[in-house]
């Protein structure tokens, strides 16, 4: 059975496990990704969730709630999901999709947002469309 919840303190280890398998061009120490781990537990405005079976931590979703004209008001936003290469394909990335959008709904939130691209029939399957290019520029912050 797969529990989908908000991490606890002594999720810690196991999940940077998880995180560090998510592929980027700007890999952190376990001692960096702690330090971020503890500030966006602790940001009211952040959203982390994990997946859970009887093996431990098997996945998880990152993103956060901020104000956006565009909008009319609040937005969430993924910037990552994860599930274990052995977990894949069975549903868990869309049981945390599901929680993670329930609990921007009851923050009032008006709309998800995200950028990806291999990942897009997954999200068009859930209902999201695309509508913007997305840009980023790496400010070579250590």
């Amino acid at each position: 059975m797969i529990r989908i919840r908000t991490p606890e303190p002594t999720d810690s280890q196991a999940l940077i496990g998880l995180i560090q398998q998510f592929p980027t061009p700007t890999p952190s120490s376990v001692a960096r990704l702690t330090e971020i781990l503890v500030r966006k537990l602790g940001d009211p405005a952040s959203y982390v969730l994990v997946a859970e079976n009887e093996e431990g931590l098997i996945g998880y979703v990152s993103g956060c709630r901020r104000t956006a004209f565009y909008a009319g008001g609040d937005t969430a936003w993924v910037d990552e999901i994860l599930v274990s290469p052995s977990h894949r394909g069975r549903d868990i990335g869309s049981l945390l999709m599901e929680e993670f959008e329930r609990r921007a709904a009851a923050d009032g939130c008006r709309l998800i947002s995200l950028a990806t691209a291999g990942a897009g029939p997954f999200y068009s399957g859930r209902g999201y469309e695309t509508k913007a290019g997305y840009y980023k520029k790496y400010l070579g912050i250590a």
